[in-house]
């Protein structure tokens, strides 16, 4: 890996789509997808390539619909250490081709998950997944 470290995690069953094909949700690195649709994210495959920087960047390829994601954070800074000790639940209804980011909004009692488009990101995407899945 590079300075970043690189994730693709496929949230379907089946033989891996087309990245066109599905709907992909990008998290700024703070925020960790623990469960999608009631099923932990260890049980789908993930592609990686470690990098010096762990946060990295993640993109979980889901199929169009609704879905629901248990989202847990973890935040350091040089003066501190946070992270959820509960987490928080996100229902998403995503379309073929959509880019959704997730970015942590957080004050010292309360945090959650802001959705923004993600489509600026697309070519990163692209190049990150064909790199990962193609080598695999």
């Amino acid at each position: 890996g590079g300075f970043y470290s690189q994730y693709v995690m496929i949230g379907y069953e089946g033989d891996i789509k087309p990245i066109e094909d599905v709907g992909i949700i990008t998290t700024d690195g703070f925020i960790k997808v623990h469960m999608i649709d009631g099923v932990n994210v260890k049980d789908n495959r993930i592609f990686n390539s470690i990098g010096h920087n762990t946060l990295g960047r993640y993109q979980l390829h889901l199929n169009p619909g609704k879905h629901t994601l248990s989202l847990n954070f973890s935040m350091m800074t040089p003066s501190s250490h946070s992270w959820s000790t509960t987490p928080a639940t996100k229902s998403i209804d995503i379309k073929k081709g959509q880019v959704i980011h997730l970015s942590l909004i957080f004050n010292k009692e309360t945090w959650n998950a802001k959705e923004s488009d993600g489509a600026a990101a697309l070519p990163v995407i692209s190049e990150d997944f064909k790199k990962l899945t193609l080598t695999k």
